[in-house]
């Protein structure tokens, strides 16, 4: 009898213990686990296989799907992680604008440094209008490259960020050697009130670049002082016509109402493009000659100068070149007119060109292709974010870049 209770307490031990093995062998180690642990080794291939085979096998599941995607990231691949992210889209699967937003900071990082000089200067014009704090390593960077027009984009995106450290880079910035980037950061200290660098910005004002004493008195002038308000008139006189230009479009932006006689001189210059800055310069300060000016140059020889003209009227919500716009989409005009076109008319919600932008998303250009995404991520209200899904899948790495950055601007990122 002790026997059999002896030989029943083995066989129940035994199948006790069989059980618990059973159930430790089916407690499988997280996946997320298991990846860290081949990235920490460096097998990034295994890691990369293993986040695949889980995405292929849980196609319903975003969890994994992700996961893949910042795998790829981590390990240096942000195109592959945009194709990765863009499967989702076939698939149906839902949106993660925070993944998303990762993939395009990746491709930012990339861009920056990329051999295709196209690439840099669309990577920098992204960066321009990003404004996260969590992109601060990536604004030091860019203010550290060494080409000027990044240094540049890089000043006009840190801009946007508050903080100590931010002002400390605007001031770097005002001793760039570069004219472009002082330039840059004497427009970026708007609104600040940093007296070490309210004094950098005073000292600009004597800058021996034209365009820089403009963009500095600009500021100062939006922050009422009277001696930079002057200058920024005197600069209305100045021998380029860019910087005559720009000094009135500050002047007019500003309301400096004082300016009025002087801008008036400006309609009769030999640069038609300045007089439509002076006229809308006006527009603002309230003088009805400004539109008068505008409105006639909508009929101008030279169609560059009339949509200009559309387009000045465009930045005061006054529609009234849209005809001259929609008759500058049509197939017989160059690319780079309709494209011209359709953006100025999207800045009056007008999506008309919409289709145009489509169809030049095909073009066999990839210069043209970008404009046209860019101009996509342009439109309100998500209108152009189909296009910039199928533009993810471009063969050009710029243009599906580019497709990226704007559909992360349109997703909020």
């Amino acid at each position: 009898m002790m026997r059999r209770r002896h030989s029943r307490a083995k066989a129940w031990c035994a199948l006790t213990l069989a059980g618990l093995l059973a159930a430790a062998c089916s407690r499988e180690v997280p996946l997320a686990e298991q990846v860290e642990a081949h990235l920490q080794r460096g097998e990034h291939a295994q890691a990369v296989a293993l986040v695949e085979r889980a995405s292929r096998d849980r196609p319903g599941d975003d969890r994994p799907q992700d996961l893949r995607v910042r795998v790829l990231l981590r390990i240096g691949r942000p195109d592959a992680a945009l194709r990765a992210y863009a499967e989702r889209w076939g698939q149906g699967g839902p949106e993660s604008p925070v993944v998303f937003r990762e993939v395009a900071a990746g491709l930012l990082q990339a861009g920056l440094y990329a051999e295709d000089g196209v690439l840099r200067s669309r990577a920098a014009a992204a960066l321009a209008e990003w404004h996260a704090p969590d992109l601060l390593p990536v604004f030091r960077a860019a203010l550290a490259h060494p080409e000027a027009s990044v240094r540049a984009s890089g000043v006009h995106g840190v801009a946007k960020l508050a903080g100590d450290e931010p002002a400390r880079l605007l001031r770097s910035a005002l001793e760039d050697p570069e004219a472009e980037v002082r330039a840059a950061a004497a427009s970026g200290t708007a609104g600040r009130s940093d007296p070490e660098l309210r004094a950098a910005l005073g000292k600009a004002l004597t800058d021996g670049s034209a365009l820089v004493r403009m963009r500095a008195a600009a500021t100062l002038a939006r922050g009422g002082d009277a001696r930079a308000a002057q200058l920024l008139t005197r600069l209305l006189n100045d021998g380029s016509d860019s910087i005559r230009m720009q000094s009135a479009e500050a002047l007019g932006r500003l309301g400096i109402r004082g300016a009025a006689p002087a801008l008036r001189g400006l309609l009769g210059d030999a640069n038609p493009y300045v007089r439509i800055y002076a006229a809308e310069a006006l527009v603002r300060l309230g003088a009805t000659e400004g539109r008068r000016v505008l409105t006639s140059s909508l009929d101008h020889f030279n169609r560059s100068v009339a949509l200009y003209a559309a387009e000045a009227l465009s930045n005061l919500g006054d529609a009234a070149g849209s005809a001259r716009l929609v008759e500058a989409l049509g197939p017989a005009h160059d690319p780079s007119v309709r494209l011209y076109a359709a953006w100025t008319l999207a800045r009056l919600n007008d999506t008309r060109g919409l289709p145009v932008l489509e169809e030049l998303c095909l073009h066999p250009d990839a210069h043209v292709r970008i404009q046209a995404v860019w101009t996509l991520g342009e439109l309100r209200d998500g209108v152009g974010v189909s296009g910039l899904r199928r533009s993810i899948l471009d063969n050009a790495p710029s243009v599906r870049w580019q497709a990226a950055w704007s559909l992360a601007k349109a997703m909020g990122g």
